[in-house]
């Protein structure tokens, strides 16, 4: 088992920067190190979830679908968003050692209530989410999405066959009406990968979510993962359906927290 991860603090948005960052990585995939996972019997797998007031959604899909994997040498790292309902009593009712809660106590600051607020909203549980990952590899659900039982094995071995730094999949997306779409054409691209959708190796686990991409006009997974891709990051697809995103129930509208600041645009 693998310490804890420290994320970097540089502005990787700086091509100076990010051409250093991009050196590292070049250097670590070389080492015995970085690629003794591919080799591994079983490398445990760290699974990040957020969440913000939704426990019983949390409890009823994510968590309910981390029981059902096949693959069990995993942890699963909760974390709430300040979260001020049931969640930590939901989370601890599967009495499973392998899951973990921590809560906030503070949320933000995000950008205000809006389209800029919703591509960011999470940074700060799921980076804390990150820093707790003791895996050798790295993989994240939605609090309200739904995982085939055999999602984590199947990304594992692929993982390690093909000696890749990320592998991902297609998934369900509910659509307004309700029904289902398919996405995740092959292309690892905006709008074709989620979230929930990958599974990597855990020295991309240092990149963190940035608060500040919507200021790019980018959502926070996309903003990280176009960095992943910009470092050179083998992937590997795996043409199988493995997750549903669903859209219903809706997210109450937002409410601040009583103290809660913004960040300004």
């Amino acid at each position: 088992m693998d310490n804890a991860i420290e994320l970097m603090t540089e502005d990787l948005d700086d091509p100076v920067v990010f051409s250093e960052v991009e050196a590292r990585f070049r250097a670590a995939r070389q080492t015995q190190s970085y690629r003794s996972v591919f080799q591994m019997e079983s490398p445990m797998v760290s699974v990040c979830i957020t969440t913000a007031d939704r426990g019983a959604l949390l409890q009823e899909r994510a968590l309910a679908s981390m029981t059902e994997q096949t693959y069990r040498n995993i942890e699963v790292i909760v974390v709430g968003d300040c979260c001020e309902d049931d969640t930590a009593e939901r989370v601890a009712s599967f009495r499973d050692p392998r899951f973990r809660f921590i809560n906030l106590d503070k949320r933000g600051p995000y950008p205000p209530p809006g389209r800029a607020r919703w591509m960011v909203a999470g940074t700060y549980p799921v980076n804390a989410a990150l820093r707790l990952s003791r895996g050798h590899l790295v993989t994240h659900v939605d609090e309200d999405d739904t995982c085939e039982p055999h999602r984590i094995e199947a990304l594992v071995k692929a993982l390690q066959t093909t000696e890749t730094d990320i592998v991902y999949h297609p998934f369900l997306w509910q659509a307004v009406d309700g029904s289902w779409l398919l996405l995740g054409n092959g292309a690892f691209d905006h709008a074709q990968i989620t979230t929930g959708s990958i599974l990597y190796h855990r020295w991309l686990a240092s990149i963190p979510w940035d608060v500040y991409a919507y200021r790019r006009g980018e959502p926070g997974d996309w903003n990280r993962f176009r960095k992943f891709k910009a470092l050179g990051a083998n992937t590997h697809f795996v043409p199988e359906v493995l997750g549903s995103h669903w859209r219903y129930p809706m997210r109450a509208p937002f409410l601040a927290k009583p103290d809660e600041v913004y960040l300004i645009a």
